[in-house]
């Protein structure tokens, strides 16, 4: 165990940088200052809609996958939260005046749908341990954002608390390290995963969490600083 919660703060100290550019990106920022329009906005509920598609079916697949381990019932809020999501979520998109139809035929760019692609990929390839720990890892990070352009969408657009309810379940969820510690060390122990594969599948992840908040930055035409061409000598 001493090993596995080791390790999960050496990921978490390794991917700080990430961390920082994720909770500091210039979209947050924007949605604070009222300067992304209500158009632009879209692409959040849009592009999340075809994330939560894909992520319940990964959630399911890790309850069947682990369903007679002891640490099931991680995966198995994993996958309630995600069946919760719906309601909420075209709850955001219709104060942007968005059908369901029109989020099923909103197209989301590769930057905002990866990572979706990647747990979908982890659910299916990866141990529990992989996933717990890029989950735990990423959780708080999205949480934040979530917090976040919530407040936002409040202050600068009138949004009320049911219309930002499902950021708001976010930026709320309590903190699964403890767990995903748990998860990690039956792994590692039972040699079914590495520290090596632990910290790739979170290193993946959390690079996935910032290119999707490239690709709000990008449909708001915000700029994004590193990827700045650079300056000619």
């Amino acid at each position: 165990m001493k090993e596995a919660r080791e390790l999960l703060l050496q990921v978490r100290r390794d991917l700080g940088p990430v961390e920082a550019r994720i909770r500091q990106h210039p979209y947050l920022a924007a949605v604070n200052n009222g300067q992304v329009s209500r158009e632009a906005l879209k692409a959040l509920p849009g592009t999340q809609y075809h994330m939560w598609r894909s992520d319940m079916r990964s959630a399911a697949h890790l309850v069947e996958r682990f369903a007679d381990q002891p640490y099931a019932s991680f995966f198995m809020g994993f996958l309630e939260a995600e069946i919760a999501a719906k309601e909420t979520l075209t709850t955001l998109a219709a104060a942007l005046a968005m059908s369901e139809r029109d989020l099923e035929e909103f197209v989301p760019t590769p930057k905002g749908f990866a990572y979706a692609s990647y747990i979908a990929w982890l659910s299916k390839f990866g141990s529990a341990g992989e996933v717990a720990c890029g989950l735990a890892v990423n959780l708080a990070a999205w949480g934040h954002n979530c917090g976040v352009v919530s407040a936002g969408l409040r202050q600068s657009y009138g949004f009320t608390p049911d219309e930002t309810a499902f950021l708001d379940v976010f930026a709320t969820l309590p903190d699964s390290s403890d767990e995903a510690v748990a998860i990690m060390a039956e792994d590692l122990e039972q040699g079914v995963t590495s520290p090596q594969r632990i910290r790739r599948a979170a290193r993946l992840i959390q690079a996935y969490e910032a290119t999707f908040w490239d690709a709000m930055a990008e449909a708001a035409g915000i700029a994004l600083p590193h990827e700045a061409p650079a300056k000619a000598a």
